[in-house]
């Protein structure tokens, strides 16, 4: 058989909550519980003909004083941090409303940005010279794409060739990033929730008072007003102003990206003996290709000695491009609504 125990030493807790007071005579007594009995309902639900304070089933109960005219209660009143989803927290039997409290501010997400999408560029800008040495007067020999083949001396016969890299390709294409974040930390529209749990017309009690469980950890005794009344005498121990609940006004500015940067570097050609950029299996144009990655001169006379030379792109310069990330900042506030104002023991 199901059944509510209200059992534990209410003067013990009363020291623990720091000496929270209330008016009348407020005895507990210890009984253990048994049977099916809810207590602080006005009802004797166990049809022992008792009701709450009267009947022992109840273990531990208190008398606590009624309301004054004009105000709502009394209540148990409990304040706890908010997930967002959860209601209102009462002892099984005692029905119970969910105010609001501390509206959560507007605080995002840091914005920030993907890596760069997009960006190209074209083979590094390259210079050929009939010498060993890079000297002499220089053949223009930049070529446009990767895997472009061109015999820059051809159709004149040479002894010697040089190359070296004298600076990074042109940029083809700016890149661009995603940007991401810019979303609301807190999505709830409060950070607490106030667990009011009406103690209605328990029965036992002497006339002004009402039956009620005991007091649990962390709660007060309150009674209630939607209005911006002054406490009233005896209920000023603690003041608690809470929101039926708000309409969320709060935002995040839009994340941007900003490309900074952009340029290129690196990049590397190839040198074959042969004008068509083909490495022969056999004969005086059988010597293997030299890879020019540098600014450095690279001496390529020994692909040269037959007359015939040629270079192709190898790799393009790299993109340097990277973007920075803004905006995202808050903005607005919860519009709470409908004010309720709690006085408490």
């Amino acid at each position: 058989m199901a059944y509510k125990r209200w059992i534990g030493n209410f003067v013990g807790l009363f020291a623990l909550l720091g000496g929270c007071q209330v008016v009348g005579s407020i005895e507990p007594e210890l009984v253990l519980a048994s049977g099916d009995e809810i207590c602080g309902d006005g009802v004797d639900d166990d049809g022992d003909g008792l009701a709450d304070c009267d009947d022992p089933d109840c273990g531990t109960t208190l008398c606590v004083p009624n309301a004054p005219p004009g105000w709502e209660g009394p209540f148990w009143v409990q304040r706890a941090f908010w997930d967002g989803v959860s209601g209102p927290s009462c002892p099984a039997g005692i029905p119970g409303t969910a105010h609001y409290m501390s509206p959560a501010p507007a605080a995002c997400t840091p914005c920030a940005c993907s890596d760069v999408q997009g960006g190209a560029c074209s083979p590094p800008k390259f210079r050929c010279w009939p010498s060993k040495n890079c000297s002499g007067d220089a053949v223009n020999t930049t070529l446009a794409d990767v895997g472009q083949c061109d015999a820059p001396f051809s159709p004149f016969a040479l002894g010697a060739a040089s190359c070296r890299i004298i600076g990074a390709g042109a940029l083809q294409s700016d890149g661009a990033c995603t940007p991401s974040g810019g979303e609301l930390t807190e999505p709830q529209l409060f950070q607490q929730i106030v667990s009011a749990c009406a103690l209605g017309a328990g029965l036992g009690c002497a006339e002004g008072s009402t039956c009620a469980p005991p007091l649990e950890a962390g709660a007060r005794l309150c009674v209630r007003s939607s209005g911006a009344d002054v406490c009233p005498s005896g209920w000023d121990g603690e003041t608690l102003t809470a929101f039926a609940g708000g309409q969320d006004a709060r935002t995040c500015g839009a994340c941007t990206c900003k490309l900074e940067g952009a340029g290129c570097e690196g990049g590397a050609y190839r040198a074959f003996d042969s004008n068509n950029c083909q490495v022969p299996g056999s004969g005086a144009d059988a010597a293997p290709p030299i890879d020019v990655t540098g600014d450095a001169c690279t001496d390529l006379s020994a692909l040269a000695d037959s007359g015939t030379f040629s270079i192709q792109a190898l790799e393009a310069s790299v993109y340097t491009g990277a973007c920075t990330a803004a905006g995202g900042m808050p903005s607005g506030a919860v519009l709470v609504d409908s004010a309720f104002k709690y006085c408490c023991r």
